[in-house]
């Protein structure tokens, strides 16, 4: 994606590939747009283990941090056990068992991994706490945000200018943010969030964005040989997790992006939000 063209492949290790595909955010049922996503990255796995490479394969599962209207709406899966007057737990683990039950009904291959965000609290918060001290970061409020003027790159693999940026992402200008872009790395928690931990800025829980950043961080180091999601990911989850973790590292985050085209119902995206999908 980045480079636009066809790239020869070359994993860092001979024939040991690491492979990350953003994995999905439990609470509902999968719809075909998610069955694409699987099915394609685990025929890229498959060919790759066909040539005879070990495909270390890392998929996660977003349970805590993914919002309905990006930086300011109430966590999904809080949203839907409010609904259905369930805890956050029961939610996510009954979700995430029907995922890799439709997975495994399309004979698609269990992740090497599926770590959930939830678990990583403690490695995100540091993590967070390195990008405050090179500077990248600031908090406001119990918040904490990502300075998007600070990282130089940013934009390489959307092909963005600012101005852009600006008008393609769903952040409203907060007070106390330098930028409107700038996004959240750690939210303060209102009165009556249930999911929320302890932290340097007061009670709170992460952005959506840098569970991604950590969890590669933690299973591959500094760079992942190949990172792949829905197109619809580019921007802002993936350029913003190459702002996070290059800024941490200062290495390169990704050898080789890879994203597929949406799942379109009549020429438009299928997407629970609209309400066109098909569950699997």
């Amino acid at each position: 994606t980045q480079s636009r063209k066809k790239e020869k492949f070359k994993p860092q290790k001979d024939k040991i590939v690491k492979m990350y595909v953003c994995g999905p955010t439990v609470y509902d049922y999968d719809h075909l747009g998610h069955a694409r996503v699987g099915i394609f990255y685990d025929i890229v796995r498959r060919y790759l283990t066909f040539l005879g490479h070990k495909v270390q394969f890392v998929q996660n599962i977003t349970d805590v941090g993914h919002l309905t209207e990006s930086e300011t709406g109430e966590d999904k899966i809080e949203k839907k056990a409010k609904f259905e007057k369930k805890t956050p737990e029961q939610i996510a683990r009954f979700y995430e068992k029907e995922h890799f039950k439709d997975f495994a009904a399309l004979n698609i291959l269990k992740p090497t991994f599926s770590p959930r965000a939830s678990k990583y609290i403690p490695q995100i918060i540091e993590f967070i706490e390195i990008l405050i001290k090179k500077g990248y970061a600031y908090e406001v409020s119990g918040s904490v945000y990502f300075d998007v003027a600070k990282f130089k790159d940013y934009g390489k693999l959307s092909g963005r200018k600012s101005e852009e940026q600006k008008a393609g992402v769903r952040i409203e200008a907060e007070k106390g943010k330098k930028h409107p872009q700038d996004f959240a790395l750690w939210k303060k928690a209102d009165q009556g969030h249930i999911m929320q931990w302890d932290s340097l800025w007061g009670k709170g829980y992460p952005g959506w964005h840098i569970e991604c950043s950590v969890i590669n961080n933690e299973f591959f180091g500094p760079t992942t040989d190949i990172h792949g999601g829905a197109i619809e990911l580019v921007f802002p989850h993936h350029e913003n997790e190459i702002a996070q973790s290059e800024s941490v590292t200062d290495k390169p985050f990704v050898r080789y992006w890879l994203h597929i085209g949406l799942v379109t119902v009549e020429d438009e995206k299928m997407s629970k939000s609209v309400g066109n999908i098909i569950t699997i």
